[in-house]
Protein backbone atom coordinates (compact mmCIF):
# COMPACT_ATOMS: atom_id res chain seq x y z
CA UNK A 1 0.00 0.00 0.00
CA UNK A 2 2.18 2.36 0.77
CA UNK A 3 4.73 1.88 -1.97
CA UNK A 4 1.71 2.00 -4.06
CA UNK A 5 0.76 5.19 -3.04
CA UNK A 6 4.23 6.92 -3.81
CA UNK A 7 4.38 5.69 -6.76
CA UNK A 8 1.02 7.30 -8.29
CA UNK A 9 2.21 10.57 -6.03
CA UNK A 10 5.40 10.47 -7.83
CA UNK A 11 3.70 9.52 -11.33
CA UNK A 12 1.53 12.61 -10.75
CA UNK A 13 3.73 14.81 -9.72
CA UNK A 14 2.50 15.23 -6.14
CA UNK A 15 5.76 14.25 -5.15
CA UNK A 16 8.06 16.53 -7.19
CA UNK A 17 11.61 15.72 -8.58
CA UNK A 18 14.09 15.91 -5.83
CA UNK A 19 11.90 15.89 -2.35
CA UNK A 20 13.15 14.04 0.18
CA UNK A 21 11.29 11.04 1.41
CA UNK A 22 11.76 10.84 5.20
CA UNK A 23 11.39 7.23 7.13
CA UNK A 24 9.71 8.34 9.77
CA UNK A 25 7.54 11.43 8.45
CA UNK A 26 5.99 8.51 5.70
CA UNK A 27 5.60 5.69 8.27
CA UNK A 28 3.43 8.64 10.62
CA UNK A 29 1.51 9.68 7.31
CA UNK A 30 0.21 6.07 6.67
CA UNK A 31 0.74 4.82 10.15
CA UNK A 32 2.36 2.06 10.10
CA UNK A 33 6.19 1.67 10.99
CA UNK A 34 9.21 1.96 9.67
CA UNK A 35 9.28 -1.87 8.47
CA UNK A 36 7.38 -1.33 5.42
CA UNK A 37 8.49 1.56 4.65
CA UNK A 38 12.30 0.97 4.20
CA UNK A 39 10.55 -2.51 2.09
CA UNK A 40 8.30 0.21 0.04
CA UNK A 41 11.53 2.43 -0.72
CA UNK A 42 13.59 -0.27 -1.66
CA UNK A 43 10.85 -1.56 -4.34
CA UNK A 44 10.27 2.26 -5.73
CA UNK A 45 14.14 1.98 -6.26
CA UNK A 46 14.07 -0.80 -8.15
CA UNK A 47 11.97 0.35 -10.57
CA UNK A 48 14.03 4.01 -10.64
CA UNK A 49 11.08 5.70 -8.91
CA UNK A 50 13.05 6.99 -6.13
CA UNK A 51 17.05 7.42 -5.63
CA UNK A 52 18.69 6.21 -2.23
CA UNK A 53 21.47 8.45 -1.15
CA UNK A 54 24.12 7.43 1.89
CA UNK A 55 23.74 10.97 2.95
CA UNK A 56 20.11 12.59 2.01
CA UNK A 57 18.21 9.15 2.98
CA UNK A 58 15.31 8.32 -0.02
CA UNK A 59 15.35 11.13 -2.92
CA UNK A 60 12.43 11.08 -5.57
CA UNK A 61 13.77 10.65 -8.99
CA UNK A 62 15.37 13.84 -10.57
CA UNK A 63 15.34 13.03 -14.44
CA UNK A 64 18.33 14.16 -16.55
CA UNK A 65 18.63 13.80 -20.33
CA UNK A 66 21.03 11.01 -19.99
CA UNK A 67 18.49 8.98 -18.25
CA UNK A 68 15.91 10.04 -20.72
CA UNK A 69 17.81 8.80 -23.73
CA UNK A 70 18.52 5.61 -21.89
CA UNK A 71 15.06 4.82 -21.08
CA UNK A 72 13.96 5.42 -24.21
CA UNK A 73 16.52 3.54 -26.42
CA UNK A 74 15.25 0.64 -24.40
CA UNK A 75 11.58 1.67 -24.85
CA UNK A 76 11.95 1.55 -28.61
CA UNK A 77 13.45 -1.73 -28.92
CA UNK A 78 11.41 -3.16 -26.49
CA UNK A 79 7.94 -2.06 -27.34
CA UNK A 80 8.71 -2.51 -31.47
CA UNK A 81 9.48 -5.70 -30.56
CA UNK A 82 5.62 -6.40 -28.61
CA UNK A 83 3.68 -4.52 -31.48
CA UNK A 84 5.80 -6.97 -33.95
CA UNK A 85 4.04 -9.87 -31.85
CA UNK A 86 0.79 -7.77 -31.36
CA UNK A 87 -0.05 -7.27 -34.93
CA UNK A 88 -0.68 -10.66 -36.04
CA UNK A 89 -3.25 -11.05 -32.87
CA UNK A 90 -4.95 -7.24 -33.14
CA UNK A 91 -8.88 -8.53 -33.21
CA UNK A 92 -11.03 -6.04 -35.03
CA UNK A 93 -13.05 -5.30 -31.48
CA UNK A 94 -9.85 -4.55 -29.79
CA UNK A 95 -9.19 -2.65 -32.42
CA UNK A 96 -12.30 -0.62 -31.69
CA UNK A 97 -11.44 -0.32 -28.12
CA UNK A 98 -8.08 1.12 -29.17
CA UNK A 99 -9.58 3.66 -31.18
CA UNK A 100 -11.80 4.68 -28.41
CA UNK A 101 -9.38 5.29 -26.36
CA UNK A 102 -7.69 7.71 -28.63
CA UNK A 103 -11.09 9.57 -28.73
CA UNK A 104 -11.39 9.78 -25.59
CA UNK A 105 -7.54 11.06 -25.02
CA UNK A 106 -8.52 13.96 -27.66
CA UNK A 107 -11.58 14.55 -25.62
CA UNK A 108 -9.64 15.14 -22.03
CA UNK A 109 -8.78 18.28 -20.31
CA UNK A 110 -7.03 16.60 -17.60
CA UNK A 111 -2.97 15.68 -17.88
CA UNK A 112 -4.04 12.90 -15.48
CA UNK A 113 -6.56 11.19 -17.46
CA UNK A 114 -4.44 11.56 -20.91
CA UNK A 115 -1.79 9.44 -18.97
CA UNK A 116 -3.82 7.19 -18.04
CA UNK A 117 -5.22 6.88 -21.22
CA UNK A 118 -2.25 6.83 -22.89
CA UNK A 119 -1.13 4.00 -20.90
CA UNK A 120 -3.75 2.13 -21.44
CA UNK A 121 -3.33 1.99 -25.18
CA UNK A 122 -0.39 0.90 -25.45
CA UNK A 123 -0.26 -1.25 -22.63
CA UNK A 124 -3.59 -2.71 -24.10
CA UNK A 125 -2.17 -3.34 -27.62
CA UNK A 126 1.22 -4.68 -26.44
CA UNK A 127 -1.26 -7.03 -24.55
CA UNK A 128 -2.40 -8.97 -27.44
CA UNK A 129 1.35 -9.91 -28.29
CA UNK A 130 0.53 -12.39 -24.81
CA UNK A 131 4.30 -12.15 -23.69
CA UNK A 132 3.98 -11.36 -20.37
CA UNK A 133 7.65 -10.97 -19.30
CA UNK A 134 8.15 -8.67 -22.07
CA UNK A 135 5.12 -6.64 -20.79
CA UNK A 136 6.10 -6.66 -17.66
CA UNK A 137 10.09 -4.41 -19.18
CA UNK A 138 7.50 -2.20 -20.40
CA UNK A 139 5.33 -1.34 -17.56
CA UNK A 140 7.85 -0.78 -15.78
CA UNK A 141 10.18 0.88 -17.77
CA UNK A 142 7.01 3.32 -18.69
CA UNK A 143 6.47 3.64 -15.00
CA UNK A 144 9.98 5.09 -14.30
CA UNK A 145 9.13 7.30 -17.45
CA UNK A 146 5.78 8.68 -15.99
CA UNK A 147 7.43 10.98 -14.27
CA UNK A 148 8.80 13.39 -16.28
CA UNK A 149 6.17 12.84 -18.90
CA UNK A 150 3.86 14.15 -16.50
CA UNK A 151 5.81 17.54 -15.88
CA UNK A 152 6.18 17.58 -20.24
CA UNK A 153 2.03 16.89 -20.04
CA UNK A 154 0.87 19.36 -17.52
CA UNK A 155 2.89 22.37 -18.96
CA UNK A 156 1.98 21.38 -22.71
CA UNK A 157 -1.03 19.69 -24.08
CA UNK A 158 -0.42 17.23 -26.10
CA UNK A 159 -1.72 18.00 -29.71
CA UNK A 160 -2.96 16.62 -33.06
CA UNK A 161 0.57 15.06 -33.68
CA UNK A 162 0.46 12.62 -30.92
CA UNK A 163 -3.05 11.71 -31.47
CA UNK A 164 -2.05 11.03 -35.12
CA UNK A 165 0.74 9.30 -34.44
CA UNK A 166 -1.28 6.63 -32.11
CA UNK A 167 -3.62 6.27 -35.13
CA UNK A 168 -1.08 5.51 -37.66
CA UNK A 169 0.03 2.55 -35.05
CA UNK A 170 -3.64 1.35 -34.62
CA UNK A 171 -4.00 1.60 -38.43
CA UNK A 172 -0.93 -0.30 -39.26
CA UNK A 173 -1.47 -2.91 -36.88
CA UNK A 174 -5.13 -3.36 -37.87
CA UNK A 175 -4.11 -3.54 -41.86
CA UNK A 176 -1.50 -6.60 -40.35
CA UNK A 177 1.52 -4.67 -41.62
CA UNK A 178 4.39 -5.56 -39.32
CA UNK A 179 6.48 -3.06 -40.79
CA UNK A 180 4.72 -0.23 -40.83
CA UNK A 181 3.49 -0.69 -37.23
CA UNK A 182 7.08 -0.78 -35.90
CA UNK A 183 8.43 2.18 -37.78
CA UNK A 184 4.81 3.93 -36.52
CA UNK A 185 5.66 2.72 -33.14
CA UNK A 186 9.49 4.00 -33.74
CA UNK A 187 8.57 7.61 -34.72
CA UNK A 188 6.20 7.71 -31.42
CA UNK A 189 8.71 6.86 -29.29
CA UNK A 190 11.53 9.25 -30.90
CA UNK A 191 8.84 11.75 -31.21
CA UNK A 192 8.36 12.10 -27.18
CA UNK A 193 12.03 11.54 -26.57
CA UNK A 194 12.74 14.81 -28.52
CA UNK A 195 9.75 16.50 -26.99
CA UNK A 196 11.00 15.66 -23.39
CA UNK A 197 14.87 16.21 -24.44
CA UNK A 198 13.66 19.79 -25.60
CA UNK A 199 11.78 20.02 -22.37
CA UNK A 200 14.27 19.40 -19.76
CA UNK A 201 17.14 21.59 -21.30
CA UNK A 202 14.52 24.32 -21.91
CA UNK A 203 13.26 24.39 -18.24
CA UNK A 204 15.92 22.99 -15.58
CA UNK A 205 13.87 24.07 -12.64
CA UNK A 206 11.61 21.30 -13.76
CA UNK A 207 14.26 18.95 -11.92
CA UNK A 208 13.79 21.43 -8.85
CA UNK A 209 13.99 19.83 -5.59
CA UNK A 210 11.14 19.76 -2.56
CA UNK A 211 12.43 18.54 0.62
CA UNK A 212 8.78 18.07 2.35
CA UNK A 213 5.27 16.66 1.48
CA UNK A 214 3.46 20.37 1.59
CA UNK A 215 5.85 22.22 -0.94
CA UNK A 216 5.77 19.76 -3.49
CA UNK A 217 1.93 19.10 -3.09
CA UNK A 218 1.18 23.20 -3.21
CA UNK A 219 3.72 23.25 -6.40
CA UNK A 220 1.92 20.59 -8.02
CA UNK A 221 -1.29 21.73 -7.72
CA UNK A 222 -0.10 25.32 -9.07
CA UNK A 223 1.55 23.62 -11.67
CA UNK A 224 -1.74 21.53 -12.84
CA UNK A 225 -4.54 24.62 -12.32
CA UNK A 226 -3.61 25.86 -15.91
CA UNK A 227 -3.37 22.06 -17.55
CA UNK A 228 -4.82 22.52 -21.02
Amino acid sequence: MVAERLREEIQDGTLAPGTRLRQNEVADRFEVSTTPVREAFAQLQAEGLIRVDPHRGAVVFRPTVSDLIQAYEIRVVLESLAVRLATPRLTPEIGRGLSDLIDRMDRTSDSRRWLRLNDEFHLRLYGCAERPQLNALITNLRDASAPYIHMFVSSTKPGDESSAEHRQILDACLAGDIEAAQKAVHRHLQHASDQLQAYLTREPEASGSSDRYPHARSRARRGNGGVR
